[in-house]
């Protein structure tokens, strides 16, 4: 790699880092350009404005996501712990995903949520989901079933505690309410409406 692409790859490392960690709104070149110990000059020498570096950072997480996936399709056996303890060793793009999540009024933000979450899904996180339940349902109800818990897992992260424990912890709770609730008439009742 040439220094001017080491230059480059270092920016959007330490960008996707202080995305992940301050979110979007609080994404600082002033920040980013001491972390990296380049001028502000050098950012824009490298990605020209501000929309570009984030479609970059984007761009990023995709990359890794994909990786995840394919970590997770070769080596988790099941949903708890292997899951679990997997995201709590991949904290700075847990992170980034939440910060997705919370900022999904960002069409390019809930998008690339959707695209990650669903991808997970379809490479290897439904049938391990789908095992752990005992669910003999459609892959269209599974997948709806692993929504709801992804959205009110992603509703209970705090940024501060992403330890393995704890996303288990959550994870159960949410399994949990789920189980009763598909076993509940209202869940019968709305399967029939499609």
């Amino acid at each position: 790699m040439s220094e001017v692409e080491s230059k480059r790859h270092l920016w959007i490392e330490k960008g996707y880092e202080h995305f992940a960690l301050y979110g979007p709104e609080n994404l600082s070149i002033n920040k980013i350009s001491k972390d990296v110990g380049s001028s502000r000059a050098s950012f824009y020498h490298h990605f020209g404005d501000v929309e570009i570096f984030i479609d970059e950072l984007l761009t990023r997480h995709w990359h890794i996501i994909e990786a995840f996936n394919k970590l997770g399709k070769e080596e988790f056996k099941v949903l708890i712990p292997d899951l679990y303890d997997a995201l709590g060793e991949y904290t700075i793009p847990l992170q980034f995903n939440l910060q997705l999540f919370h900022h999904r009024s960002t069409p390019g933000f809930n998008y690339l949520f959707i695209k990650s979450y669903e991808s997970s899904a379809r490479s290897f996180a439904l049938e391990l989901f789908a095992k752990h339940l005992g669910l003999t349902q459609s892959d269209s109800d599974v997948y709806h079933l692993w929504l709801t818990l992804g959205e009110a897992w992603y509703s209970r992260l705090d940024p501060d505690d992403l330890t393995s424990g704890t996303l288990q912890k959550f994870a159960k709770e949410i399994i949990q309410n789920l189980s009763v609730f598909t076993n509940s008439p209202l869940y019968t009742r709305l399967r029939k409406t499609v």
